[in-house]
């Protein structure tokens, strides 16, 4: 018989959730190698910027364990008794956590890879197949676009509504309701930290900003 669940059930998933999410494992990898993965790149916690600003294993390794960390969530909320739709709570905690890590001063990454791993616990298939179409072109446009895990993430979850909703699915359409209001609120995020960097970097230019410009006046460069 499954534990009852009660609201400090969900409160106690959520600090879980919340606790794996915040591992700040694109951050260590980034130190390891010697480089701070929030002073390079697109200034960001995430298996992208591993991938770019250290190497491509490192950015494999990233990717790996951030999706482990939301599988992982999700698994533990299941010990608790959580199933379904519930298991929302901690989808959305594990993002948070991502997004917001307390070992690097409340700083992270999207969560596109978290969500991911959190998404394979609740619907194996269906995610899995997803998320294959949405790395293997995230991989393939790493070099040619700006945010290749966001549109591999938009075409992995085109691919994931497509699954779900086919005639024998046994899919909660609220867990699809669900993760696609995460997935939005991921997208909405990443919009507003580019928008916030890119405005930061407008009024705060660096030396090299200031320099460059001077230089080519002068036909220097």
């Amino acid at each position: 018989m499954p534990p009852e669940v009660t609201f400090t059930t969900y409160l106690l998933a959520a600090a879980i959730a919340f606790g794996f999410g915040a591992v700040p494992v694109a951050y260590t990898v980034g130190r390891l190698n010697g480089i701070n993965v929030f002073e390079v790149g697109s200034r960001q916690a995430g298996a992208t910027n591993v991938w770019r600003e250290v190497s491509r294993k490192q950015g494999f390794i990233v990717t790996l364990i951030d999706a482990i960390k939301g599988f992982t969530a999700i698994m533990m909320a299941r010990q608790l008794g959580l199933d379904g739709a519930q298991l929302l709570v901690p989808v959305t905690a594990a993002v948070a956590g991502h997004w917001n890590s307390p070992f690097t001063k409340f700083k992270g990454g999207d969560g596109v890879v978290t969500m991911m791993g959190a998404s394979l616990g609740i619907a194996p298939l269906e995610v899995f197949v997803s998320a294959v179409i949405g790395t293997t072109l995230a991989i393939s446009l790493n070099r040619k676009l700006a945010h290749p895990s966001l549109l591999g993430g938009i075409f992995g979850y085109i691919a994931f509504i497509s699954l779900s909703f086919r005639p024998n699915s046994n899919i909660d359409h609220n867990i699809v309701y669900g993760l696609t209001g995460i997935g939005l609120a991921i997208m909405l995020h990443s919009m507003y930290f580019h928008k916030r960097q890119r405005d930061y970097f407008r009024d705060h230019p660096t030396i090299e900003d200031k320099i460059e410009p001077a230089l080519r006046h002068d036909n220097i460069i």
